[in-house]
């Protein structure tokens, strides 16, 4: 059965629960098995307590609803420690999660600057300016992606009212109803809000270091503001590389925020040569 929620839906069944934000900052870091997970070791920033972890059965459900929203997916398998000759899953938190949640972004920088550079392209300035931009802002990342394929594997039942165009929009038991399916331009209030929202200081760095705030006409604009930058965290700790499955087999593309001037000029090229 698949069940309809949206972007906001998820980020703030997130935000609001400690337990599940823990699970998936423990996972952003490097794959884990549900039964390192249920005992919940010490992790390096992140409070454990009777309040957050209060039982096995607690972490095993929120796991399973992690798992079912693709915020974790399995990565691979090892040596079950409890059945001899069994094996368990290994859990990664999925690009999905970073995507959806500003605040595992500040929480995890890191990782999500991990998750940034491996999935998105650095052949040009242009590039390098959009990711850049993204491991500053995580909330300009989450209003400039789409969707752009269904996923590999067939959906559960659809309600009766979704036609099968929005089986593209389909991630594990749920149909997240306000993804858009292709890049759109951003509204500048959009563009607007999402500037003004916390910065990683990783990510400002970059912009300042490598000129790109002040070629954008950033640089004085955001201090005006009073820019809130987010630390990096005052532990270091080691973030384990990606398998591959994180990325959802590439259903997730960046909106090219700077490319919609060439992309045009090699359409009109390509009707051109076609004609």
């Amino acid at each position: 059965m698949i069940f309809l929620t949206t972007k906001e839906e998820i980020r703030r069944g997130i935000a609001q629960s400690e337990l599940r934000l823990n699970l998936l900052r423990i996972c952003a870091r490097a794959p884990r098995t549900i039964h390192n997970l249920i005992h919940a070791p010490i992790y390096p920033g992140i409070k454990i307590s009777l309040f957050s972890v209060q039982s096995e059965i607690n972490v095993s459900v929120e796991l399973g609803e992690l798992k079912n929203r693709m915020l974790l997916v399995r990565v691979g398998k090892v040596p079950d420690p409890l059945v001899p000759g069994g094996t368990t899953e290994l859990l990664r938190t999925s690009l999905l999660a970073f995507l959806l949640s500003p605040e595992l972004c500040w929480a995890e920088p890191a990782a999500y600057e991990l998750y940034l550079r491996t999935w998105l392209s650095h052949d040009s300035a242009e590039d390098r300016e959009m990711f850049a931009l993204f491991l500053t802002f995580p909330k300009l990342l989450g209003k400039a992606f789409y969707v752009a394929q269904p996923g590999p594997e067939p959906p559960g039942e659809m309600p009766s009212d979704l036609p099968e165009s929005e089986k593209i929009r389909i991630f594990g038991a749920y149909h997240i109803g306000d993804l858009p399916s292709k890049p759109e331009p951003l509204k500048v209030s959009e563009l607007l809000r999402a500037l003004r929202s916390p910065a990683l200081s990783r990510g400002w760095r970059l912009l300042r270091e490598e000129g790109i705030a002040h070629r954008l006409g950033l640089l004085g604009w955001l201090w005006t503001r009073r820019l809130r930058l987010i630390p990096d965290p005052p532990e270091s700790y080691p973030i384990g590389p990606l398998s591959g499955p994180e990325l959802l087999a590439d259903r997730l593309k960046p909106n090219l925020l700077f490319r919609r001037g060439k992309e045009k000029d090699e359409g009109e090229k390509a009707r051109g040569d076609s004609a």
